[in-house]
């Protein structure tokens, strides 16, 4: 949990769905979209398509892991 004892992800507060609700949040999701546009760059050029998709599950099954682990479930 954050220092105000929200979590880093929440629901939206107009729309549908869930979203980054601090800094810490809006840094993993920002990492992650980096590493989903960055690890193609360099893995596809060197190795099997096998390794590439791999290597994005493992980066989506991770970010969802933080994201459900810091998740507001209070509905604030």
């Amino acid at each position: 949990m954050s220092a105000s004892g929200h979590g880093w992800f929440g629901r939206k507060r107009f729309g549908f769905g869930y979203g980054p609700r601090s800094w810490q949040g809006w840094l993993i999701t920002a990492v992650y979209a980096a590493l989903m546009i960055g690890v193609p760059r360099v893995i596809s050029a060197r190795t099997d398509h096998v390794w590439l998709i791999g290597m994005m599950v493992l980066l989506t099954v991770a970010y969802l892991a933080i994201f459900f682990w810091k998740l507001d479930r209070t509905g604030r």
